[in-house]
């Protein structure tokens, strides 16, 4: 290994499923080509119980290619109700991944690469030579979010090296007087959504075979921040339009308007893979996320790159990023009735400059770019000579 290069060891919050296959994932993909990279994320007792398909040990360690280890260490329920519990969890980890990196034979050159607040007990205890905190979300915004998860990414912000920020505004409200902090928005692996530019030629997956209509698609996590009270205003503004909506279900009920309105069509969650397939019937692509609300205001969405791939039309709603990043690419509105008239006008209209426009700044704004970007800044910093 040359003298300035390094290892990494990466703290998540998002598994590495094949259905959301985001920002950790797509960078740590990456990085693994040069360096060797444990993925961890703690599972307690609790979540086992839960999941069941997690008592397999394939299932909780899991080698994605010759360098990179997605591994889920069991730790003790209740950690965060009680502190000596979560001091015994935090031991339990630390010695886990200690262990990995001599099996493995890990350099000492190690890089700590953080996604989550709640590894805010790592820096310092694995002997690394650099801590980066990349910051993808406001997380106290979230539901559920543990009360302590400000003091703990206040903790994880001051013992980074380097503070990268999923987008303007999170660099705005999370890395203003950082000394090392810069925004990267998302990347897209263009040539994957490009598949989607055209209409597949094999058959449609059955499940969208049998929809009749302008379809307006949506493929993503199912969560608290999409506006469902807007799907459904959509999908009543003109009932021949049909609303599609694909992604798991995370940290909410499945939302009644799933069984309740006949045009609206759940299709679950697929895999990154089978994305394309599914979105090549898409007439309009959907970003339907809430406005005015702090679990939003900080979204630079993965889709919207993703979406512009595809050579689709886009109607989203005012996010702040959205607003200053992709304004002339995406129809953008502010209130129900804007996004309606926005989507029919996509329907109607000639899109073809905003797709072209879109298409353009794609080709800029490539994953691997972004993380040669990331590479150079953490170089510049002499952490490993």
């Amino acid at each position: 290994m040359a003298e300035n290069e390094f290892d990494i060891v990466c703290s998540s919050h998002l598994t590495w499923d094949l259905h959301l296959f985001q920002r950790p994932q797509q960078i740590m993909s990456r990085l693994s080509k040069d360096h060797k990279v444990l993925y961890i994320i703690p599972i307690s007792l609790q979540g086992l119980w839960r999941f069941k398909h997690m008592r397999e040990k394939k299932f909780r360690y899991l080698k994605i290619n010759k360098n990179l280890t997605y591994y889920r260490p069991i730790v003790l329920p209740f950690g965060e109700q009680f502190p000596f519990i979560k001091r015994i969890n935090e031991r339990l980890v630390i010695n886990r991944i200690k262990s990995f990196m001599r099996r493995k034979r890990f350099s000492k050159n190690l890089l700590l690469w953080l996604y989550t607040p709640m590894a805010y007990y790592l820096p310092g205890q694995l002997g690394e030579k650099a801590v980066v905190y990349d910051c993808m979300d406001d997380f106290s915004s979230f539901l559920y979010a543990p009360k302590a998860v400000i003091e703990k990414e206040r903790q994880i912000t001051k013992a980074a090296d380097v503070f990268f920020a999923g987008g303007d505004t999170l660099l705005k409200n999370k890395g203003t007087g950082h000394p090392n902090a810069t925004a990267f928005s998302c990347g897209v692996d263009a040539e994957h959504f490009a598949k989607a530019a055209h209409r597949i030629k094999n058959p449609p997956p059955t499940d969208i075979a049998g929809i009749r209509g302008k379809i307006l698609g949506y493929f993503g996590a199912v969560d608290e921040r999409i506006d469902y009270d807007l799907l459904e205003f959509i999908a009543k503004y003109d009932k021949q339009w049909q609303i599609v909506i694909i992604g798991p279900i995370v940290k909410i009920k499945r939302p009644a308007i799933f069984g309740n309105i006949e045009n609206i069509h759940y299709l679950d969650f697929k895999l990154y893979n089978e994305l394309p397939v599914y979105a090549s019937f898409f007439d309009v692509c959907l970003i339907p996320f809430k406005l005015n609300d702090p679990v939003t205001q900080h979204l630079n969405p993965t889709k919207t790159l993703e979406y512009l791939a595809m050579g689709r039309p886009i109607v989203s709603t005012a996010l702040p990023d959205i607003v200053k990043n992709f304004t002339g690419m995406v129809s953008i509105a502010r209130s129900y009735e804007d996004f309606a008239k926005c989507v029919q006008q996509c329907l109607d209209g000639d899109n073809k400059e905003m797709i072209d426009k879109g298409l353009s700044l794609v080709k800029t704004k490539s994953w691997d770019a972004m993380v040669q970007g990331m590479l150079d800044i953490i170089r510049k910093g002499n952490f490993f000579s």
